[in-house]
């Protein structure tokens, strides 16, 4: 009986020591912005964030932490990828991080990949405005209002095999193979009223160049391979954001939106 008490004691204390190891193992801010600070190079810190298990500190406060540490919206972006944060976003942390000139980029990232519940009525707008809070921000915030929390652990599933599909793929995927969306059904719209009541399903952008092209031809292209992006996500509408022509002897038109599905 004491030998088996003993062996019960030590498995629980491998177990404890484990989970201590792991914990002091885990990547955090304070480490990426010390190798920033030692010069480590851009590459090398993006791929120990790849291959490493990460805990960083993503919330408005975090993201502050890391702009004064001068690091990269690459960096940040890839620190997003590997550690999801977990809580939710506010008004208050939206203009915490404007006042703080973190970037518009990041705060994008941001509000993609944290849970938020942002108020948007009037008196709320003014207050954005009044904190200078940029007017792209604001529109992000009045077309996703909310949105729930972001996963950070990659479920699986299997799925009937064919010679192209893979038996096991992310669960994020499966919409996009079984069963997929035809970039022909996809609704491509600049009124919001007509996605409002669908779910969100990720930004997406397409360009299309030629020299002397004409701009006609160039946006059906860039609507076409945008329509694509949208069914590589399982969407069923995108909500154009954005769209520029640049006119020069290798005229470009770029398109960006929002892809969302019933």
């Amino acid at each position: 009986m004491k030998f088996i008490k003993k062996t019960a004691l030590f498995f629980t204390l491998c177990v404890f020591a484990s989970a201590s190891t792991y914990a002091q193992d885990a990547l955090s801010n304070k480490e990426i912005i010390n190798l920033q600070a030692s010069k480590i190079s851009q590459d090398i810190i993006l791929a120990k964030i790849s291959s490493t298990k990460c805990q960083f500190d993503l919330t408005a406060q975090g993201l502050i932490d890391l702009k004064a540490g001068k690091i990269s919206d690459k960096v940040v972006k890839a620190m997003f990828v590997a550690s999801p944060p977990t809580e939710t976003m506010t008004n208050d942390d939206v203009i915490k991080l404007s006042d703080s000139d973190v970037s518009t980029t990041i705060l994008k990232e941001k509000i993609s990949k944290t849970a938020h519940k942002f108020e948007v009525g009037s008196e709320a707008l003014i207050k954005l405005k009044t904190a200078k809070v940029s007017d792209s921000i604001v529109k992000e915030m009045i077309l996703n209002p909310t949105q729930g929390a972001v996963s950070g652990v990659v479920a699986k599933t299997t799925i009937p095999v064919s010679p192209t599909t893979p038996a096991t793929v992310p669960i994020s995927q499966v919409s996009t193979i079984q069963p997929p969306t035809a970039s022909k059904d996809i609704i491509v719209t600049r009124a919001y009223e007509e996605v409002k009541n669908l779910k969100r399903v990720g930004e997406i952008s397409a360009s299309a160049s030629k020299m002397f092209g004409k701009q006609d031809k160039l946006r059906i292209e860039a609507i076409e391979k945008l329509k694509k992006e949208a069914a590589l996500k399982g969407a069923t509408h995108v909500l154009i954001q954005d769209e520029n022509f640049a006119p020069t002897p290798t005229n470009t038109v770029n398109i960006s939106g929002v892809a969302y599905k019933r």
